[in-house]
């Protein structure tokens, strides 16, 4: 293993004890490439998820209230992963669903606060659903108001009439 000199000023920090890390060889080098590979290759095989990952667990799926909810979640790429949309759905679920759904959320693992917090910032979220005759609608922090559900049967049934 050959080691960055610590003659330089940068390389003078602490070292792992441990597992080699990539920030021990000089950038590029095949070394650092290949610590970088058993790194990933540990927190793979462990089910961990590196600092900067955004993604969900796993085991642990988001529950959406509103199809926009899951649309703007879709939108949010992991900076490690890209896409972390997997195997997400939605099927509407009425306010008091939606509204136990938030109390379980609390209850996940910090992994998944992150990632909701990564496609849900609470600057702008949660919302604040308005109903009207039309649908239901979500005002977010910022004033922006987006279409949660619109009562489709509702404009049908005015149009035959």
């Amino acid at each position: 293993m050959i080691a960055k000199p610590l003659s330089r000023k940068e390389n003078g920090g602490a070292q792992s004890a441990t597992d080699p890390s990539p920030a021990d060889f000089p950038l590029g080098s095949p070394q650092s490439r290949a610590a970088a590979r058993f790194r990933l290759q540990r927190i793979a095989l462990a089910g961990e998820h590196l600092p900067h990952c955004i993604c969900f667990p796993a085991n642990e799926h988001p529950s959406f209230g509103f199809r926009v909810e899951l649309e703007t979640a879709a939108r949010v790429k992991c900076p490690i992963h890209g896409d972390r949309s997997g195997t997400w759905g939605f099927l509407y679920s009425a306010k008091w669903h939606r509204e136990r759904e938030k109390i379980r959320r609390e209850g996940l693992s910090p992994q998944f606060q992150k990632a909701w917090l990564a496609s849900f910032p609470p600057d702008l979220w949660p919302a604040e659903e308005e109903e009207t005759a039309d649908g239901i609608y979500l005002r977010l922090k910022d004033g922006t108001r987006l279409v949660g559900e619109e009562f489709s049967w509702r404009k049908n049934r005015n149009a035959a009439g």
